[in-house]
Parts: structure tokens; sequence; C-alpha cells
């Protein structure tokens, strides 16, 4: 092999590995968190990404049709849908919830489970922790020292959790932990665990998502990573106040005849349409329409009207 030969096969060598570097930090740098929209209701409730472009981190819009199809009258879950009456199988059932069934109240029809409950009868000493495992429905084992400064520590993100208390790394959102003794600065097994990050909105909110109603969140939250149980709710006095920037439906539609439009309860509302804000309730939250079909819905209360 002569000196270009050489020369040749390690430019090779070397845009191969620049090509597999530059690979390898897109996917780390694909997390959800970086994307708009109420990503994590989306993933609960089945929903399915769309994406302009493959290899894209982040979808411009989410298919839930199939919210559209279901009855007010049965209770739906992972795409599975139960009578009312109907006992939920095992693999449906909620972390912690022993039984649960589909069944018919006064507003709509939802479930309703038996949730295990832990009682030790005693008073918790300040040296007492509970020693938990991260894939064990429960408080934990109650573990007791001397004193209270025996109890172990973890320091992360610059916070100091006592051993018994869940964490969420800030640069690893995907992952649930719990500090336990033995914990340096490794987020990993048995300290923690990558969480399929589930809010169960299909297991109580059945009417909320039925009526198009729109989760929202608290500015400080992140709703890719965070789970709510605020909602807005459509009112006679909400309007849509149009983006004076953004293409109107004709437009979007001119090719493909494709939907980027968000629905909140009998409205429909254009990329970077808002909804108005009136009455106590949403006077300090702001619902922009960013990733269809759900708008993004933030409280500010330094920002209020």
């Amino acid at each position: 092999m002569d000196g270009r030969d050489r020369t040749f096969l390690l430019l090779q060598v070397f845009l191969c590995f620049f090509v597999f570097a530059s690979t390898e930090e897109t996917k780390q740098n694909c997390s959800q968190v970086q994307c708009p929209g109420p990503l994590i209701y989306y993933n609960d409730v089945g929903c399915t990404p769309v994406y302009k472009n493959e290899g894209d981190c982040c979808a411009y819009k989410y298919n839930c049709d199939h919210l559209d199809a279901r009855s007010p009258n049965k209770c739906y879950i992972k795409h599975r849908s139960y009578e009312a009456g109907e006992f939920v199988n095992r693999e449906d059932i909620k972390f912690c919830n022993k039984k649960c069934a589909c069944v018919t109240g006064r507003e709509s029809t939802g479930f309703w489970c038996f949730q295990i409950r832990y009682d030790y009868g005693f008073d918790f000493d300040p040296s007492c922790y509970l020693k938990r495992n991260i894939y064990e429905c429960g408080p934990g084992i109650p573990t007791c020292h001397k004193n209270e400064s025996e109890i172990p520590r973890c320091v992360v993100d610059g916070y100091t959790y006592m051993a018994g208390r869940t964490f969420v790394p800030k640069n690893e959102p995907w992952k649930w932990c719990i500090c336990q003794e033995g914990y340096k600065d490794g987020n990993f097994e048995p300290f923690c665990a990558i969480s399929e990050i589930r809010c169960d909105v299909e297991y109580y909110q059945n009417k909320e998502i039925a009526n198009k109603n729109a989760p929202v969140y608290d500015v400080t939250e992140h709703p890719t990573i965070s789970c709510t149980n605020r909602w807005r709710r459509q009112n006679a006095e909400d309007t849509v106040i149009p983006n004076p920037n953004g293409p109107r439906a004709s437009e979007e539609n001119s090719s493909g005849g494709e939907d980027l439009t968000c629905k909140f309860g009998n409205l429909t509302m254009n990329i970077g349409d808002e909804l108005s804000r009136n009455g106590d309730d949403s006077r300090c939250m702001r619902c922009i329409c960013e990733v269809p079909p759900t708008p993004t819905c933030k409280t500010d209360y330094s920002n209020c009207f």
C-alpha cells in the first residue's frame, strides 16, 4: 500500500468516525424536552407523532383521530375499550392499583380502582427513612439509624435528597431515581430506571378528552415530561385570537389538504393562534396552537391580564 492509499484509507476512517459521532450526537440531543407541544398528553392517550422529514427530532403534529371515534359510554386505555361493568386486564392496570373496572357515573364513564394501601402503624421517627425499590409499589421498608445525620443523602444537580426521596436528573429527564445508600454520581440501576412517563389521563379524564379540553401546565413545568390534573374547559366567552403573522388554514391546506389546526371544544385554531383570556381561571393563562391538534396551555401568575 503506497502513501496515497494510506492517506485515502485514513480519510475514509476519519469520515466514518465523523458521521458516526455526528449521528450519536444527534441522537443524544433529540430529547423530547426540546420539542414544543403537550407531548406527554399525546403519548398518554396514544396519539401518533408525524414528522416533516425523516430524522427530525420533533413532530410538527400528532395524529389523534382515534379519539374522535370513541363512545362516551365506554372506557378506553392503550387503544383498548371496556364496556361499563367490565374489569380491566392486569396489563392495563395502573401501577399500585389492585383491581379496576369501567363504571358509568353521573356525568361520564370512567375507571374505578381499588388502590393498594400501606400502613406501618407507627409514628415516623426523624432518624428513620423508607428504603424503597424503583421497581416496587409502596412507600418502602422503614429503616432507622441512631440519629438523623446517619441517614444516607444524595447530592444531585446542586440539591440534597435524603434516602427514600425520588428525583429526576436535570440532564436525563427520562429517568426516575430514588436516593439510596451507595449513590454517588451515576444515574443507573439500582438507583434509577428509564421511566415511561404516564399521567394516566385515560383513567380519570375521559370527559376532558371527549370534550376536547386542553391540559394546563404551570410556566415552570414542561409539558413534555410533566403531568397535570388541571384543564381549560371551553366557555361561552372563549374566542380565538388569530396569529397576525401566521398562514390561514386555506394556505396551509393548499398542498395535500393537510389539517394543521388545533381543536378546543368547538373552536378551531391555526398554528400560532391563541385563546382569549377571560374570567378568573384564564386571565393568567396563555393557550397557543403549537403542535396540533391540542393547544398548549400554561399559567404564568406574573403575567396576568
